[in-house]
């Protein structure tokens, strides 16, 4: 140790100048090498030391270092040597004290030096200290560890399993940053090469890295060899570096798979030299099947998927801008809730802040298509063929690679999906390119309904539960569209936390519903429906899940208790349970009292002659036929499922009847309970005026003031600012 009258410490209580070597390892990274450099001379405050920057046949002009940084030791190597021999190398060239390791693609923190030097000189047993080391978000990497076993494969540092289940207790017990406080050091098995500050006593104690390890583990190698010589190793948190992963070893992919997998059977090897010859073989064999798997998916990631021209990038816009770009997915435009809600956000965002991209798929030949909503020029929308409700496992690898190739070709800061199908293929897509290319955008989704019940039978329905729960723990934010739903998912399902899932209610334009009575006369005119009919309408897809056949049967019980009623049933909507519910009618006896619609566009028209809106769904998320309905001045009866409840309020008076409530805002009555349903269809039919203006009046101004397109876009808006951290 070098004493001098040079800087005052502090921590060391004297006068003292501190010496180091700081030797730093360049392959191709000379970008993030000359950010690396800036910040150890701004941060050295007034520490001597000496900069050994070792370059293993860089081919991005490296020479500028010796321009920018006339101090530094720049030695070019005529081909790549490897990390360990790089570093050896430059470690025996210097003499200093203390010797530094750094990689080219991080950059050290204010009071690196003063705080780590100080450790030392006050713990002269310990021998070598890794600092705390951060991702470029500010979220601490798993760089102290547990020296490595046969469940390192699964449960290491950036496994599949320990990023979707990162406080496992086998992921805990190895990676120790977990139990660090953040504060206090802590001895530790190994720390990452990233950064690594080391006596030099030490290294003549030990030696340098062993050179058979070309990249990787050789740090773990070197800590244990320190351990077995009595040496103690630290982790260090109250110093800091921020690490870019994967700065240098992105420019030779392959080359570092394959150099990963030799050193860990080297490591193996090393400290297993009696093991059987089997067991070898099946270490080998397991490597080599993983190192085969990773390096499909860089095949998928760099030739399946090549980069899209900068030119036609829309990030060339928020690079320019400073916008925030949202990659919007949905499944497909087909008439319902979240076609509308998803045009209402991608068109209805502030354009001076956001650049919106859409990404859509195509209906079923028995649905509605609401494709009109977004003209042939509207900007930024891409349709990808397979993306379709029906699941397909060739398909489906086709939407994911679509999806990745407009994740690199956008380079979005945030994707939000919406319906199941879309939010289980974006996010998975999304996933796995922050994964791969280091990326951190930012995952939202929204849930419109969920599949979780009324759809498959109960393992199907709990397999997809299980998939939402493994999303959910790498999803920013989940969206419930009304409180109801979110107590399901969260207490129900169990597929996120209260902390994760936020209310979002949806939004329309609803001025149509409220001036609707413009329109009135001309929907009952196109059915040929006299003005004194009792018309009872439901409007929706046609699919399983709505129920029709309860409509129906009620419809039937109606009839027979009411003959004398002038009454008919209208059946807006299409899809695929249209034949089978027209030859329920035949069946059923109710044919001339049942009209079947179809789509119809123009839908304000048709609450404007509706005299009941019914629903009669199995599971909801909040529908919108009863948002409009309500708009419309309809009365409303519904099953109360999902988020119906929310919209229709509190009974009144539950005591009246065990069939049916009558609420704040509608009349309920329970799923799958005809008797029921026909009984509320009764009451709304003959109840009393003035109570019936009062309800309506109630409902029309709750949806007035909860579901404006106004609200939901200063909603949606502030979530993105935060996950952008504006």
């Amino acid at each position: 140790m070098i004493f001098t009258s040079g800087c005052y410490c502090p921590i060391f209580q004297h006068k003292v100048l501190l010496l180091i070597d700081i030797v730093i390892v360049n392959y191709n990274s000379t970008s993030y090498l000359i950010e690396c450099l800036e910040s150890i001379y701004r941060h050295l405050g007034g520490i001597s030391a000496s900069i050994w920057v070792e370059d293993n046949a860089s081919t991005d002009d490296v020479y500028q270092i010796k321009y920018r940084f006339p101090d530094v030791h720049l030695t070019c190597n005529s081909k790549n040597i490897g990390f360990a021999a790089a570093a050896n190398q430059g470690m025996r060239k210097g003499r200093l004290s203390f010797v530094m390791l750094l990689n080219p693609d991080s950059y050290v923190l204010e009071g690196f030096f003063q705080n780590v030097l100080s450790f030392l000189e006050n713990n002269p047993r310990v021998a070598l200290v890794g600092p705390k080391i951060l991702d470029k978000d500010g979220s601490i990497q798993g760089s102290a560890r547990t020296f490595p076993t046969p469940l390192t494969a699964l449960f290491g540092r950036s496994s599949l399993l320990t990023r979707m289940f990162p406080r496992n207790p086998i992921s805990s017990a190895n990676i120790l940053t977990h139990a660090c406080d953040g504060v206090q050091p802590m001895e530790v098995d190994w720390v990452s090469g990233a950064c690594m500050v080391v006596r030099r006593s030490a290294i003549d104690q030990v030696g340098c890295f062993d050179e058979r390890f070309f990249m990787y583990w050789e740090d773990a190698d070197w800590c244990r060899r320190m351990q077995d010589s009595g040496l103690k190793v630290m982790y260090f948190p109250r110093a800091a570096i921020v690490h870019h992963v994967g700065g240098s070893s992105n420019h030779l992919i392959f080359r570092s798979r394959l150099e990963f997998h030799k050193s860990v059977y080297l490591l193996f090897e090393k400290y297993n030299p009696s093991a059987l010859i089997p067991l070898k073989v099946l270490v080998m064999l397991g490597l080599c099947m993983r190192l085969c798997l990773i390096s499909i998916w860089y095949h998928i990631a760099f030739h399946l998927m090549p980069e899209i021209p900068k030119s036609d990038c829309a990030a060339d816009e928020k690079i320019t801008t400073g916008k925030i770009v949202i990659l919007r997915v949905i499944a497909r435009l087909n008439i319902g809730g979240p076609t509308i809600h998803v045009h209402l956000l991608t068109t209805g965002l502030n354009p001076e802040r956001y650049t919106s991209i859409l990404v859509t798929g195509v209906i079923s030949h028995r649905e509605g298509d609401m494709r009109y909503l977004f003209p042939e020029d509207f900007p930024h929308l891409h349709v990808i063929p397979d993306l379709k409700r029906d699941l397909g496992l060739r398909a489906d690898i086709r939407v994911l690679i679509q999806l990745f190739r407009l994740l690199r070709r956008f380079q979005p800061d945030i994707v939000h999906t919406h319906t199941a199908k879309a939010g289980f293929t974006a996010r998975l897509a999304a996933i796995v390119y922050n994964r791969i290319f280091g990326k951190n955008v930012k995952l939202v989704h929204t849930f419109h309904g969920h599949v979780f019940r009324g759809y498959f039978n109960r393992f199907t329905s709990s397999l997809y539960v299980l998939v939402e729960r493994l999303l959910a723990m790498f999803t920013d934010v989940v969206i419930a569209i009304s409180p109801s739903q979110k107590t399901e998912l969260v207490e129900t399902y169990h597929v996120a936390s209260h902390r994760k899932v936020c209310v979002v209610p949806l939004g329309f334009n609803l001025d149509p519903f409220l001036s609707c009575h413009r329109l009135k006369g001309q929907f009952r005119k196109k059915l040929g429906v006299s003005p004194k009919t009792l018309l009872i309408g439901i409007v929706g897809r046609l699919v399983p899940i709505k129920h029709h056949e309860m409509f129906l049967d009620a419809a039937t019980l109606f009839l027979k208790r009411h003959p004398e009623c002038d009454v008919r049933f209208v059946v807006v909507g299409d899809g695929e349970c249209r034949d089978r519910l027209k030859s329920y009618c035949q069946e059923q006896r109710i044919a001339p009292y049942v009209i079947f619609g179809g789509w119809i566009q123009n839908v304000a028209g048709v609450y404007a002659d509706l005299d009941v809106l019914a629903l009669t769904s199995l599971n909801e998320g909040t529908p919108v036929s009863i948002i409009e309905a309500m708009a419309a001045s309809v009365p409303v009866i519904s099953t109360r499922v999902g988020g119906v409840a929310d919209l229709i309020g509190d009974p009144e008076d539950a005591t009246r009847s065990a069939a049916y409530h009558i609420c704040n805002r509608g009349v309920a009555c329970r799923p799958e309970d005809v008797d029921g349903f026909a009984k509320g269809l009764s009451y709304i039919a003959h109840e009393n005026i003035s109570e019936k203006r009062d309800r309506i009046q109630r409902a029309r101004d709750y949806v007035i003031h909860n579901y404006s397109q106004e609200r939901l876009v200063r909603d949606i808006e502030s979530i993105y600012d935060n996950l952008a951290g504006n």
